[in-house]
């Protein structure tokens, strides 16, 4: 979620890309998979102005699961913000997702149907400190090819939870950042599903319109990964 304040109300637009490699154990809700790894390159654009933003963004995978490697591409995720609150040191307001059905489901690439992600948020600024937080519910359109606990094995999620973050970042010096965040999803309704959290720590630095970071993940709760790096550059322009 983009929970940053904007000073100027003219139009911007930032283009970014990630890598990332997870590893992954065998769940002990789903004998499905065994150990193994995937790896990915997720390219994204986002338009912002004034207290609106809204953008998109699409991941190449490659997984080895069960012995076997393959490569395809994910779920395409859609997005939109405004904020209602917009003060120098304090944002508030709603961000909504949506995904769509781009990644095979079958080999662990996709959910296999349309989810609808809206939630609140919440962003203040202390000195060098930064808190953000958020709060959302997520629904599968339709039941696609899983009715049961978590999927994609790339991204997991539950067909009908409730999400939330918490986060804390601090600014060091030149431009330099490090923080950490903990998010979660709580299974709700009859659809039967696996709580997860995710903890991870970062650091970003920034010069100028490019900003750089690198975040370390782990799966605490619910069995989503064992650890994944991320790497991520953004050029705004």
């Amino acid at each position: 979620m983009a929970m940053e304040h904007r000073e100027s109300s003219s139009s911007s637009y930032t283009a970014g890309v990630a890598v990332l490699a997870a590893s992954f154990a065998p769940s002990q809700s789903d004998s499905m998979y065994y150990g193994g790894n995937y790896e990915a390159v997720v390219g994204g654009l986002q338009w912002a102005y004034d207290r609106f933003s809204a953008g998109a963004s699409w991941a190449y995978y490659r997984l080895r699961k069960n012995g076997d490697e393959q490569y395809g591409v994910g779920d395409v995720s859609v997005n939109a913000q405004v904020a209602l609150l917009q003060q120098s040191d304090l944002q508030a307001g709603f961000v909504g997702a949506v995904s769509v059905p781009t990644g095979n489901e079958l080999i662990g690439f996709g959910m296999g149907h349309t989810m609808l992600m809206p939630a609140a948020y919440a962003a203040g600024r202390a000195g060098r400190l930064s808190l953000t937080g958020s709060f959302g519910y997520s629904r599968a359109l339709s039941s696609g090819g899983h009715v049961h606990g978590m999927e994609p094995l790339v991204e997991p999620m539950n067909m009908s939870e409730l999400t939330w973050a918490v986060g804390a970042e601090v600014a060091i010096a030149d431009g330099v950042r490090s923080g950490a965040r903990l998010s979660g999803g709580v299974p709700v309704g009859a659809m039967l599903g696996t709580n997860r959290i995710v903890g991870a720590v970062r650091v970003a630095w920034g010069t100028g319109r490019v900003d750089t970071g690198a975040e370390l993940q782990a799966g605490i709760d619910g069995d989503p990964f064992t650890l994944r790096a991320v790497l991520s550059t953004a050029l705004e322009f």
